[in-house]
């Protein structure tokens, strides 16, 4: 059988794989994205994309950025002014070779391309409870089996302030690297408006909003991305997990409504 002609995406490491809002980026835009997902401060973000150069078009809610221009694969530092409240925005214009959008709208080589990466991060603090599960007690199949696991002695509780784990080898001592679950719950108060809950994983994820199953992808996947509206006001939020083995990638966040 004949393989797959090799190309540059086919090439590049796992870590180099990014999903967003329009599914695993193809690199043929510009973008900007966080380098690891450690939420260092100040927070650092690689301009990806097609060879070419970029400046700083505009920002909002940020002290001191450690460049205002550069070539595509430069990482920017960025430190959000104290008073921001984790709501902040960089905005930088492309110029080199010709880009595809990701919504299919193709530009011509030398046509500026503005691209941006915008942080909103309400005050949350999670409580997570990781079980071990087993052939025996499969958490996959009948959803009364993680509710049996849970009155088991748990691999560990902690509070963490968000829920974002991206990792081959667990970064959680307490975690094995294979056939674990998680639960974690929380309470969440946002100004009035409109938000997207947004989910990242890798594998099973559900979501409860206020007691309503919002998001439901209970199976063995690679890294897929889910959302959910969400509207201002106080919100009881839960979140069930599993891992089989391999990738574990587990991500939750709250975007105001127009954000990235």
């Amino acid at each position: 059988p004949r393989s797959a002609p090799a190309s540059l995406l086919t090439r590049r490491d796992r870590s180099a794989i990014v999903v967003d809002e329009w599914g695993p980026y193809d690199w043929r835009s510009p973008k900007l994205w966080p380098v690891d997902s450690s939420h260092a401060i100040p927070l650092r973000l690689r301009t990806l994309g097609p060879p070419g150069a970029w400046r700083v078009i505009t920002r909002r809610g940020i002290t001191l950025l450690s460049r205002s221009a550069g070539t595509m694969g430069d990482t920017v530092a960025v430190t959000p002014a104290r008073d921001s409240a984790g709501d902040w925005e960089l905005v930088l214009a492309y110029t080199g070779a010709a880009t595809m959008s990701p919504g299919g709208i193709p530009r011509r080589a030398g046509t500026p391309y503005r691209f941006s990466y915008a942080h909103y991060e309400p005050v949350v603090g999670w409580v997570a409870r990781a079980l071990a599960w087993s052939d025996s007690s499969d958490v996959r199949g009948d959803s009364t089996v993680f509710a049996r696991l849970l009155r088991e002695p748990p691999l560990l509780v902690r509070e963490l302030a968000r829920l974002d784990f991206e990792w081959y080898r667990p970064q959680l001592a307490e975690l094995p690297r294979e056939r674990w679950a998680l639960e974690a719950t929380t309470t969440v108060t946002l100004p009035p408006g409109s938000y997207n809950l947004r989910t990242i994983s890798d594998d099973g994820i559900r979501v409860w909003v206020d007691g309503v199953l919002v998001i439901d992808r209970w199976s063995q996947h690679e890294s897929m991305l889910d959302e959910a509206p969400l509207r201002g006001g106080r919100h009881e939020l839960r979140v069930r997990y599993f891992q089989l083995d391999g990738w574990s990638e587990l991500r939750v966040e709250i975007l105001r409504n127009g954000s990235s």
